[in-house]
């Protein structure tokens, strides 16, 4: 309470002088001024980007489900589930290969007989299209160079009706 008091008796003493006074005018102003602006000014920039609008720098091109979907219908292409592997049951499109960016070595060595740098690949993800990018690349290193990317993932798959197949957390 004493060093309340002896605050409060100090600062009645203390006169503000001119450039004291001057600086805290315009310090005010200046955060009215700013807070004005910020709350009155719009957005420039959207929350989320659409990727098909926007030219992301992706490893590969970016699909739509519909042109997926044909190509799965005809055989051409072949699909890379890139989701980290889950525990338990899990759906994913039938046929998938599984390559994920903790274990994409091994994967790759595992699927090494059945894939070639000629074939045609869809690789897909649970939606975020960068970590999928990610494995794009690291196969384009490797010489795989016919890629596409599901814009949406295994979400979009299943929302355009897709087929998927039920797998568990142990099998690859």
């Amino acid at each position: 309470m004493r060093l309340g008091a002896s605050v409060q008796a100090a600062l009645a003493g203390f006169k503000w002088s001119g450039p004291f006074r001057e600086a805290g005018l315009l310090l005010l102003f200046a955060l009215v001024l700013t807070a004005a602006s910020w709350f009155l000014r719009s957005d420039g920039l959207p929350l989320a980007a659409d990727p098909m609008e926007y030219e992301l720098e992706l490893a590969a091109p970016l699909t739509v489900t519909e042109e997926a979907l044909a190509f799965y219908d005809e055989g051409d292409y072949l699909f890379v589930d890139t989701r980290p592997h889950p525990d338990g049951d899990f759906q994913t499109i039938p046929g998938a290969f599984f390559i994920r960016e903790a274990s994409f070595d091994d994967d790759l060595l595992e699927y090494f007989d059945f894939m070639t740098t000629k074939d045609h690949f869809i690789l897909f993800g649970d939606g975020d299209i960068f970590p999928v990018s990610n494995i794009a690349a690291r196969m384009q290193d490797r010489g795989y160079q016919n890629l596409l990317i599901l814009k949406g993932g295994l979400t979009s798959w299943l929302q355009a009706g897709g087929e998927v197949s039920e797998r568990s957390g142990g099998e690859s």
